[in-house]
């Protein structure tokens, strides 16, 4: 199971409800969560009907085509298992079906294990009066799931019909210029919606708890005037560049996030800035206004001097990238640090150059300078 767990992919499916070429980016992250490569979300009217498209990953078009919705479909033993059931749980189909009912099955032996999968884990939720059927699914060798794994697949399935309420509101807003606020509340992360001058429309929950969370003094971030104020004044004039770039269409060179530093330095608040595919305020006087979602993130703890997990790392770092960031900072050359790992020197500077693209930092220098400012150890990992 993806150590991140769910968080990262719920806030990936409320993406997807307002961008849709995200659906497959939120699959893909629903599929790893589950410790698989396929995963479905389809509409199902009622039994013995074909299914619609939906989205799914990890499984072929012919396979899904020519196989499920052409004919296996009405085959499905897991499908009659969930409409037995009250939706809205996410079941193990190991708990239902033994080996020797998959030995005996049409439809496990000519198309589930022929497709490379064994396992499943699946649940329905109602999206219109419908049932849509979300499902993650591992091949033989992976092993079948175990309680946890359901119980994060859970957590994502409880929030599928906000992403639906969401999707569907985004997708009027083109005309009426809406969005779902109780939708973006229940995202995991801090999020604030601004215009092109930093003026804020909305933010969640999460947003409002960590702002409340900061020094009353010297916060990292502030609302004055109902605008967005950081700090440092240079990170101002970048976040409000950034902004309008994003409000007026425009690809921003350097889309990694900008971090907020306390005041000894160190970087304490990671800022994403992601462009909204819908206007706020849309109506036929008008084409209303331009939005952009900030996505805030606290990256470190006082106190916290363990391996970070995955989740604490900031920019995405993975555990190698981490441990040689810190190694960077502490003066340690490329050369030298290869032969300590035992690694080739071309590996390092591979690694450099994807923390140099995650940090948005352009030389090992500035690497340095970054993570040199954290009193964090790489420690030992777990």
């Amino acid at each position: 199971m993806n150590t991140e767990g769910a968080d990262p992919v719920i806030a990936a499916f409320y993406r997807a409800a307002l961008e849709p070429l995200q659906w497959s980016v939120a699959m893909r992250a629903f599929a790893r969560l589950a410790g698989g490569e396929v995963a479905c979300c389809f509409l199902k009217a009622e039994t013995g009907a074909v299914p619609s498209r939906g989205y799914v990953t990890g499984l072929d078009q012919s396979a899904w085509e020519d196989g499920y919705r052409r004919y296996y479909h009405a085959l499905d033993p897991g499908y009659v298992v969930l409409t037995q059931r009250p939706p809205g749980r996410m079941h193990l189909m190991q708990d239902y079906f033994s080996d020797q009912a998959v030995a005996r099955s049409e439809y496990f032996q000519d198309f589930y294990l022929r497709a490379g999968v064994r396992f499943s884990c699946s649940g329905v939720v109602r999206d219109n009066g419908a049932l849509t059927i979300l499902s993650a699914h591992r091949a033989a060798g992976q092993g079948p799931y175990d309680r946890n794994t359901r119980g994060q697949l859970q957590r994502v399935l409880d929030h599928l019909p906000q992403v639906f309420r969401l999707r569907d509101t985004a997708q009027q807003a083109q005309a009426h210029g809406a969005l779902a606020w109780e939708g973006l509340d229940a995202l995991p992360r801090a999020i604030l919606l601004v215009d092109a001058g930093l003026r804020l429309a909305f933010m969640n929950q999460a947003a409002q708890r960590l702002l409340a969370a900061m020094p009353p003094t010297r916060p990292l971030l502030a609302l004055r005037g109902g605008s967005v104020d950081v700090r440092a004044s240079q990170l101002q004039q970048q976040l409000a560049q950034r902004v309008r770039q994003a409000c007026a269409g425009l690809a921003c060179h350097r889309p990694a996030p900008l971090y907020a530093c306390d005041e000894d330095g160190r970087p304490a608040l990671e800022i994403g800035v992601l462009p909204l595919p819908v206007r706020i305020g849309q109506d036929g006087a008008g084409d209303g206004a331009a939005m952009v979602m900030l996505s805030l993130r606290p990256l470190f703890r006082a106190g916290r001097r363990h391996w970070p997990g995955t989740a604490e790392r900031p920019c995405g770092l993975t555990g190698a990238e981490w441990t040689l960031a810190l190694a960077l900072a502490d003066g340690v050359e490329p050369a030298e640090y290869a032969q300590r790992k035992g690694v080739c020197i071309s590996t390092v500077r591979s690694q450099i150059q994807a923390i140099l693209a995650k940090t948005g930092t352009r030389r090992s220098s500035e690497i340095a300078s970054l993570f040199s400012a954290l009193e964090w150890d790489a420690g030992a990992p777990p």
